[in-house]
């Protein structure tokens, strides 16, 4: 490092990351936030220099980890500090908002696949068996004490449950997905701004009303429904992709559905509290709503609807 202001920069960045990473050890309630945080200094020093600061940085930033702590707890911050040189190097090479929302998401599930090869391989522990458990242990504990109270037989209600714990099982990889997807949406969210304050160019995030999925994905639905239509065997490989990329789908045509909903209401100049509403309302109320959601999606994908708005508009 020749150039004195990266050094200055680095310093500040480092003894930033080792207070935040302090915040997040010996302040219980203050790590909640601190946490998310952890990832900004390296994303400054990566945006402004390269990755090769961010990874001086990332380097002290773990020896003090190895100094402050030597539990598996120390996995967490190295998790958000890998996120953190990743984004910061995808602004640096002037990349796009939705370029750093993927490269950070793959970024989270390479690393969340890491983690947990090393908890079976290593400690032998299976985090999604260990949930499995727990919430058998839980269902059987409510089970037993509402017993006399329930019309329902009982065996029949643990039929039911285990059927649902199965499908969770077959859904870890989307569930690992969507966690690591969130995680680097959430981080990017928080960041950017905050680097923007410091005159770091950074991307700006296209409006919601105006996201677009791409067409193919209508194709790709109909051919795991008609998948579906002529029956999959259960606990085979096929079944669990299937039933993954067809909840990973759902979940892109509702994301269609809203941005749709969002854009005809900035159209209609109606105020911003009312798409919003009927988000909450889809997220609280749950399968019908987002039924009708995921179809306006798949209308708006295959006949164009924006299109149609802006005509009748005009």
């Amino acid at each position: 490092m020749t150039d004195r202001n990266a050094l200055i920069r680095g310093a500040l960045a480092t003894i930033s990351l080792y207070l935040l990473i302090a915040l997040t050890f010996f302040m219980p309630y203050v790590s909640l936030i601190s946490v998310w945080f952890i990832p900004l200094p390296l994303m400054f020093l990566a945006a402004k220099d390269g990755w090769k600061h961010a990874l001086c940085g990332f380097g002290l930033g773990a020896l003090f980890l190895v100094i402050v702590d030597h539990s598996l707890y120390s996995l967490l911050p190295i998790f958000f500090m890998t996120l953190g040189v990743v984004l910061g190097y995808a602004v640096y090479l002037k990349k796009s908002a939705f370029a750093l929302l993927l490269v950070g998401s793959l970024t989270n599930i390479s690393v969340l696949i890491v983690y947990l090869a090393m908890s079976v391989l290593i400690f032998h522990f299976n985090p999604v068996t260990a949930v499995q458990s727990a919430l058998n242990d839980s269902f059987q504990q409510v089970v037993k004490q509402m017993a006399p109270i329930l019309e329902q037989n009982t065996d029949e209600l643990a039929t039911q449950y285990q059927t649902q714990m199965d499908s969770i099982v077959h859904l870890a990889p989307v569930i690992l997905i969507v966690v690591a997807v969130s995680y680097a949406l959430i981080v990017a969210l928080i960041s950017l701004p905050v680097l923007r304050k410091f005159k770091v160019d950074v991307p700006r995030w296209v409006p919601f009303r105006m996201w677009q999925m791409p067409k193919s994905i209508i194709w790709i639905y109909l051919i795991v429904l008609f998948a579906g239509w002529f029956g999959i065997e259960k606990d085979t490989p096929l079944y669990t992709a299937m039933l993954n990329i067809d909840v990973i789908l759902q979940i892109l045509l509702a994301i269609q559905g809203f941005s749709l909903i969002y854009y005809y209401a900035h159209i209609r100049r109606f105020p911003l509290i009312v798409p919003i509403s009927l988000t909450l309302l889809a997220g609280v109320f749950g399968f019908l709503l987002l039924q009708m959601v995921r179809i306006l999606g798949i209308i708006d994908l295959g006949f164009n609807l924006r299109k149609k708005i802006d005509q009748k508009k005009s």
